[in-house]
């Protein structure tokens, strides 16, 4: 390895996915003779492709291996220098490649019988090769010797999905049983070649980028010909030197074995060390004893919440801080919690005993439970079912024949995620008219799920009337309060909170990996009441600091980001090439169409994917993967950030380059894309202008937006663009700032959305980091701006 590469291991092994790139990167050199120095005394490579030439004229001689049909093999060529003693060939030259055997799905067997033989398929060709797993099929099937796999055989996944074709494992030195291979694999068997390496060849990046962009492809199959197999050009060295190679990968292999076990017991020491410091804020006895804590913790702040998970743990204990009174200061002139509530008793007392009421039965007193912890003066201990009144929803699949019937939206388990809802995916269900009023939620209801997997036990949100005349399902309670003075985001956070989810985990029912609580539980847990004022300054005080914690991992990721940019820098240097985003040097023009391609090759078949959700997924990417290429000049149009140049240039660049043609559909009310003869074909372009950091985090983005419809794309980029330019402007990132520059400064339409949906929708993001801007790229234009002076 590189002196380079040596003198900043750490720099590149505590890169995000940095010990994976190291592996990539041993591969790479190993593979372009930078890994081992060169032997003069070894016999060239030349020699040795000879040698391998005369062994398979022999071999097809003795009728040991079919003739391979002539290719254009001696017009190979790779991209890069090689040693004097190293030699270019194909794949072909050295390797000979059989297919694997057909059968019919009804002679698959688990087990072996007499007259069976062992049958490999591509989900035992992982790292190594699984046989645990195998399939039996009778030997008939098996037409030809060389269908067998040997000693040092290469299998290969021949047809699968796109990210998992070409990939490779190989066959030990001793077999256990005679074995076969499915039509799905091939096997490669290197003639006088080591097989590891060619091992190493094919795992390499450049490789595995090759075998992909090779493959025909069709809905979920990408398939690898073996007239596109044997072409592919590699660089072979001596076999001496393939030897000392891969010794070397195996030794470096191991170091990267010991560094990931490293780094993962000091993940693990540092989350084990952040938790504790925390546990002492919630654990504390007294004032003192939290004083002491919070110093300690404050003084190692900056090398303590140094990722991701670090600030989700914080959160998580703010918000336990929150709901034990010990964020902001009890005030002693606000009125006492005790006649809060027993406001809220009368007023419930006195609904419940109307005709249309819904009766519940009287909680057990001997059911209570103790307090998880001594709530602070002025505060008061009841149970859930002395505030609130809690019902069931909606059954699914009831036998409604002669009833009238209406059809609604409703909430699932799904859409209740803690703190917030998610609505991107909302079911209609036909319920008789006379029920609706009982199932029909009201602004202000918490939602709060069943269970279902034991962590969805008890996730609460509040519902801000997002959508009209909206029901609940039955795995989803509803709990209402009786007055209309009270603090829902209160009740949100005790119920999501540490000591909220300890209740309900020890409550619940579970069976293998599934969780549940009923309703007379529900009712049953213990709830802190804080005097009314004071709950509206701990959610204002939550929601500050909330706010705080996204700004310290948005600068997370930047500097990861940067780590990450170093790391491939570093990389680039020691292959003496340039960083992978400079391997090609694109106009705007031609890397709008590339990044338009993209998004269209990878959304093919999407019924939503039209212009308008092509142009915010383009803003969406450029700006998430810092697409300096792209330079988008967007304004704050009604449907979102827009670029009408941009787009207009885009659809004749993907038509002229056979791309990707834009149609009119429904009297051009809308447009969608077809594709053209060289779809797809924009790949190869694609992977040389920008990195696989960049590449990742489109991909990403395509994963997030594929079964978006075109409102809720325009949400997201509109808010995503909002923040950005705060961001860019160095103004404060609060919610309430991003939701003013939307629904104030940016358009009129904007406004057809509550500030419940917008603010769904901005907690949303924050689940997904390339969903958190960082600055990048140039601040919108237009729009309703307030100017300086006149906020």
């Amino acid at each position: 390895m590189t002196a380079l590469l040596t003198d900043n291991l750490p720099l590149l092994a505590g890169a995000p996915n940095g010990i994976k790139k190291l592996r990539e990167l041993i591969l790479e050199l190993a593979v372009r003779g930078k890994l081992v120095p060169q032997d003069p005394n070894d016999e060239p490579a030349r020699e040795l492709l000879k040698r391998i030439t005369e062994e398979k004229a022999r071999l097809v001689a003795e009728g040991k291996i079919k003739k391979a049909k002539p290719t254009n093999e001696d017009l190979t060529e790779i991209s890069y220098e090689i040693p004097s003693t190293w030699a270019v060939a194909s794949l072909g030259q050295v390797v000979e490649i059989v297919r694997g055997i057909t059968f019919p799905a009804s002679e698959k067997s688990k087990e072996p019988e007499p007259g069976r033989v062992a049958c490999l398929r591509t989900a035992n060709v992982q790292d190594e090769i699984e046989w645990d797993d195998l399939l039996y099929i009778r030997e008939s099937f098996v037409s030809r010797h060389d269908q067998y796999v040997e000693p040092h055989d290469i299998v290969m996944s021949m047809a699968n999905s796109r990210e998992l074709v070409g990939k490779v494992a190989l066959i030990g030195a001793e077999l256990k049983q005679k074995t076969t291979f499915g039509g799905f694999l091939g096997v490669l068997r290197p003639v006088l070649i080591e097989p590891r390496f060619v091992m190493a060849l094919l795992r390499t990046p450049h490789a595995r980028g090759a075998l992909i962009d090779s493959a025909s492809q069709t809905t979920n199959i990408a398939n690898v010909s073996l007239g596109k197999l044997r072409p592919l050009p590699f660089a072979i060295p001596p076999l001496t030197e393939q030897h000392r190679i891969v010794t070397k990968v195996d030794e470096l292999m191991a170091l990267c074995d010991r560094l990931e076990a490293q780094q993962a017991d000091a993940d693990s020491a540092h989350a084990q060390l952040v938790q504790a410091l925390l546990n002492s804020l919630t654990q504390a006895s007294d004032a003192d004893d939290f004083a002491q804590s919070w110093q300690r913790l404050a003084e190692h702040f900056h090398t303590l919440f140094t990722t991701e998970p670090s600030i989700d743990a914080l959160k998580q204990t703010l918000l336990q801080l929150a709901v034990m009174g010990k964020l902001v200061p009890q005030d002693p002139c606000d009125e006492p919690a005790g006649e809060y509530v027993s406001r809220i008793q009368i007023e419930k007392q006195r609904v419940l005993a109307q005709p249309k009421a819904r009766k519940q039965k009287v909680l057990d007193t001997a059911s209570r439970p103790e307090p998880p912890f001594e709530a602070p003066t002025g505060w008061s201990w009841q149970v859930v079912d002395d505030l609130l009144h809690v019902t069931g929803g909606v059954t699914l699949g009831r036998k409604l024949r002669d009833r009238k019937l209406v059809s609604l939206p409703y909430l699932r388990v799904a859409n209740v995620q803690r703190g917030h809802l998610e609505l991107a995916q909302i079911k209609e269900i036909e319920v008789p008219e006379d029920e609706v009023e009982k199932y029909q939620l009201q602004d202000g209801d918490l939602l709060i799920t069943e269970g279902g997997d034991w962590d969805k036990v008890g996730r609460t949100a509040v519902w801000r009337s997002e959508l009209p005349d909206c029901l609940h399902q039955n795995h989803v309670f509803r709990a209402r309060s009786m007055i209309p003075d009270w603090e829902p985001r209160w009740a949100e956070m005790y119920l999501n909170s540490a000591s909220a989810r300890e209740y309900f985990a020890g409550s619940s029912k579970q069976t293998t990996n599934l969780a549940s609580i009923n309703m007379t539980q529900l009712r049953a847990c213990a709830f802190p009441v804080p005097p009314l004022p004071e709950q509206h300054r701990i959610v204002a005080k939550v929601d500050q600091l909330m706010t705080l914690c996204d700004q310290l991992k948005a600068r997370i990721s930047q500097a990861q980001q940067l780590h990450s940019d170093l790391a491939a820098a570093l990389i680039a240097e020691s292959l003496n090439e340039k960083t992978p985003a400079n391997e090609h040097n694109a106009s705007p023009k031609e890397a709008r169409a590339l990044l338009g391609a993209e998004i269209l090759y990878a959304l093919d078949g999407e019924q939503h994917t039209g212009r308008v959700k092509l142009q915010k997924v383009i803003s969406l990417t450029e700006h998430a993967a810092k697409l300096k290429e792209i330079q988008s000049n967007e304004h704050r149009f009604a449907a979102g950030p827009h670029d009408p140049a941009l787009m207009r240039e885009l659809a004749d660049e993907l038509e002229a380059r056979h791309w990707f043609a834009e149609r009119r559909r429904d009297n051009g009310k809308r447009y969608e894309y077809q594709p053209l003869s060289k779809a797809g074909e924009h790949r190869r372009i694609y992977e040389k202008l920008w990195s696989d950091e960049q590449r990742r985090c489109v991909d990403a983005i395509l994963n997030l937006v594929r079964s978006w419809d075109t409102a809720r794309c325009e949400r997201v980029s509109t808010l995503y663009s909002a923040w950005n330019d705060l961001l860019i402007e160095g103004k404060p990132c609060s919610d309430d700032n991003i939701l003013r520059e939307v629904t104030q400064r940016w358009h009129d339409s904007k406004r057809q959305y509550t500030d419940a949906v917008w603010r769904s929708e901005l907690q949303s993001m924050k689940q997904h980091t390339v969903l958190l801007p960082s600055g990048f790229g140039r601040r919108t234009t237009g729009g309703t701006l307030t100017l300086p002076g006149f906020e």
